[in-house]
Parts: structure tokens; C-alpha cells; sequence
């Protein structure tokens, strides 16, 4: 089995994040951490092509928030203001908003790619050694 480590963003305040670092095996209250996984080395390609699809998709739905942090109130009325106001802040860049997490979360998939790249490389080497080994 090959082995690499899985970040793991989360923030304090962070609701998701704090969930699942908590699930994880974290504590959730701090910056983030690392997770233990392990796959086959044959199936290795097959998960860092998911993972680059997560991103893209992650990526799509950065959109997302550019739409809502632009949407102008529903009303004249303070209330729909302010409602507007608390949506922007949650669909934004600061900790805790959607764009901070989505961004957090993109950052996790890449450095989790790069361990699988190079677990999987030095999974490859050791394999090579051991078969050179074995020839002479």
C-alpha cells in the first residue's frame, strides 16, 4: 500500500472545517492538520485525477460566490440590507466565508496531490531498486 498524508484546512470559527478535522482526528480548534491515508499504487492515478476534478469543480463554484457577493438587496427596506450585507460576508474571502473555505479547501486537494506524486514516486524507486536487486 502506498502511504501520504491528506490535508486537512480548517480554521477556528470555521464550522466545516472544524467538522471535519474534528472527524479526522483533529481538534478543529487551530489551523489545520494532516490525515494518514493510504491507497493501492495501481489505483494511485485513478484518485489524484479525482481529486483534479474536485478542484476544477471547486473552481466552478468560485463563481458562485462572485454572484452572491455582487447581488444588490431584494427591497428598499433596512432588513433586505442588511441581509444582503451578512450574505456578502459568507459567501466571502474572510476566514470562515465560502471563498476563503473554497480557496482552503483547493490549496488541501493540491498538497494532497503532490504527497500521492511523490509517495507513489518513491514507492516506484524502492520497487526498481528491490527488481535490480533481485537481477544482479
Amino acid at each position: 500500500m502506498l502511504m501520504f498524508d491528506a490535508v486537512v484546512p480548517w480554521a477556528t470559527g470555521a464550522a466545516v472545517g472544524g467538522a471535519v478535522g474534528s472527524a479526522l482526528g483533529g481538534s478543529g480548534a487551530g489551523g489545520g492538520g494532516t490525515a494518514k491515508f493510504s491507497v493501492d499504487p495501481d489505483q494511485a492515478q485513478k484518485m489524484i485525477d479525482g481529486l483534479k476534478k474536485a478542484i476544477e469543480q471547486l473552481m466552478d463554484l468560485e463563481n458562485a460566490s462572485g454572484r452572491i457577493q455582487s447581488a444588490g438587496a431584494p427591497g428598499p427596506d433596512p432588513y433586505s440590507g442588511y441581509a444582503t450585507l451578512a450574505m456578502r460576508k459568507t459567501a466571502g474571502g474572510e476566514p470562515g466565508g465560502y471563498l476563503w473555505a473554497n480557496r482552503e479547501a483547493r490549496k488541501a486537494l493540491e498538497q494532497t496531490i503532490k504527497n500521492i506524486e511523490k509517495a507513489l514516486a518513491e514507492y516506484r524507486a524502492t520497487d526498481d531498486a528491490a527488481k535490480s536487486a533481485m537481477k544482479g
